[in-house]
């Protein structure tokens, strides 16, 4: 028998978490990815949620990665590399009616997460119809390796999950009137 890695502890206390918040009726776990690359030897979980009862708007996706490195530094108890995982969220379909819209999804997730994390937009719409709506999807990376000290904080981590995309949602049903 051997010991659960980092990623694997770290991804049985969010899926745990995860769906607390599912049977809670805060979100609602639309879809799951658990993939073992052996080619890579590599390991992602991916999560995606939406705001229970509702049919459209923005969704989120919460996931966690290790690479070949983290788990030979784990498994090797290398000394020159600290192993781990990664954590990055997105969330995707932030309507955007007007130019400033982006600007608001953007500033509002930033001021959710605040200064440390790396938070990226991507616009996209249909080819030849630049003026009609456009999605917005933000990345929030946090840019670090995650250890089982985050474990504690998880539940907590996606309580505010939840409550950037409730925030979004609102914001998309202001620029839909």
């Amino acid at each position: 028998m051997f010991d659960p890695t980092i990623f694997e502890n770290i991804k049985v206390v969010l899926e745990g978490a995860a769906y607390d918040l599912d049977a809670e009726g805060l979100v609602r776990i639309s879809g799951r990815n658990d993939v073992v690359d052996l080619a890579a030897m590599s390991r992602s979980y991916c999560l995606h949620f939406e705001l229970h009862g509702q049919e459209e708007g923005p969704t989120a996706e919460i996931s966690l990665s290790a690479g070949t490195e983290d788990l030979a530094a784990e498994l090797l108890e290398r000394k020159d590399r600290k192993p781990g995982c990664s954590l990055v969220l997105t969330f995707h379909g932030i309507s955007l009616r007007e130019p400033k819209d982006a600007e608001r999804a953007n500033h509002l997730v930033r001021s959710l997460w605040g200064p440390a994390p790396l938070v990226r937009q991507q616009i996209t719409y249909e080819w030849g119809q630049e003026e009609a709506a456009r999605t917005s999807r933000l990345t929030v990376d946090f840019q670090r390796s995650f250890d089982e000290q985050v474990i504690e904080d998880i539940p907590r981590l996606l309580e505010h999950l939840a409550k950037t995309l409730e925030q979004l949602s609102r914001s998309d049903d202001r620029t839909d009137s």
